[in-house]
């Protein structure tokens, strides 16, 4: 056989087994209360990326995704996602939506989808409680009272996350619970989640799920306050890697964020004021962002005037950088001293400034 003949049946094995791995999900629906012509968005639950789009048309719509997954948690969505449902997608899966209440959408064809909606049903006496206390101690006036009430809170997302965790461990081989293990990880700490991954069958942990598991595993060092930093490399704006360990300042704020983090967005004007008055005493910011999309992190940067270091991996919240330090939530910042020793977490507004003036006056 020669050469040529032997790249040729190598291609077609190749080609062959990419789309082996490959799964097309026919999505259909009918629609209620949605004018004709209304665009309908397809994409995965962790990508930004638009896999189809489609028009509603006499109340009926069809949209095609391939990914490599056999099953797949998806997203139907309408323009600036004024009406929006998550749902897990098997081969050939039917939505009922009515317009205001995608959430509230009539699903067939998707097992794992039912097995959603059983383990939703046994935990939603909680999630109300949560809500009704929420509520309760946003219009009770008297401390004692409130007090009381974030208490009882307390104790009900206790419940909740015991709950979840009873359920990944009683269910080893659902893509449920590899799943809510999946999102979870950083919450509820390396060892918990070590612990749940090891008791996952062997078809669970192979999945893209599991194996974001695995990285959290390996990656996580637990920082702590008076620790010693770990250093990290990532892409800036201009596609340069940048070390941790390359910026050269008395204290580095490591700020962890996103294009897309409502909270992150509204601080960044008082980390910009702050960054004015200390850059020329001794005081840099890198900026990790948990974005997935390139564009809109860039215009992020942009808008919000940031003048330090920015970079990125663009793994949205499975940034390498923020599994090694294990973000939770975001945004999250540590301050780091000139000796790499972790000096502080979480200084934000005037407690940054204060803590500023104390280190640089």
């Amino acid at each position: 056989m020669t050469n040529l003949k032997k790249l040729n049946l190598l291609f077609i094995f190749l080609l062959s087994s990419a789309l082996a791995m490959a799964q097309t999900f026919n999505i259909t629906g009918t629609t209620k209360g949605i004018e004709d012509g209304t665009l309908l968005y397809l994409r995965t639950s962790s990508s930004e990326t638009i896999l189809d789009s489609a028009k509603v048309t006499a109340n009926r719509f069809h949209l095609v995704g391939n990914t490599n997954d056999k099953i797949s948690h998806m997203i139907i969505y309408t323009t600036q996602y004024k009406n929006y449902i998550f749902f897990w997608a098997e081969q050939n899966t039917h939505l009922e939506l009515k317009n205001g209440e995608f959430k509230k959408a009539f699903i067939t064809g998707s097992k794992t989808q039912d097995e959603e909606n059983t383990w939703s049903k046994i935990k939603e006496p909680n999630g109300k409680l949560q809500d009704s206390l929420t509520h309760l101690i946003t219009i009770t006036k008297a401390d004692a009272g409130k007090k009381e009430l974030k208490k009882r809170l307390d104790a009900a997302r206790k419940t909740d996350q015991e709950l979840d965790m009873n359920y990944v461990m009683n269910h080893p081989n659902s893509l449920i619970s590899v799943y809510l293990l999946d999102v979870y990880t950083s919450t509820w700490g390396k060892d918990k989640a070590a612990l749940l991954y090891n008791n996952l069958s062997p078809e669970m942990k192979n999945t893209s799920y599991g194996k974001n598991i695995q990285d959290f595993i390996s990656l996580n060092k637990e920082i702590k306050i008076g620790g010693q930093f770990v250093d990290f490399e990532q892409s800036n704006v201009n596609g340069k890697l940048v070390r941790l360990s390359g910026i050269k300042a008395k204290y580095i704020l490591v700020e962890f964020w996103g294009s897309w983090c409502s909270p992150c967005r509204e601080e960044n004007p008082n980390l910009v004021a702050i960054y004015n008055v200390y850059k020329s005493k001794g005081f840099e910011i890198l900026g990790v962002s948990a974005d997935n999309n390139k564009n809109q992190w860039l215009k992020a940067i942009k808008d919000d005037r940031l003048p330090w270091e920015n970079v990125s991996d663009l793994k949205g919240d499975k940034n390498v950088a923020a599994l090694i330090y294990g973000i939770i939530e975001y945004p999250t910042n540590y301050l780091i001293n000139d000796k790499g020793i972790i000096i502080a977490k979480n200084l934000r507004g005037q407690n940054l400034k204060k803590k500023l003036a104390e280190l640089l006056p």
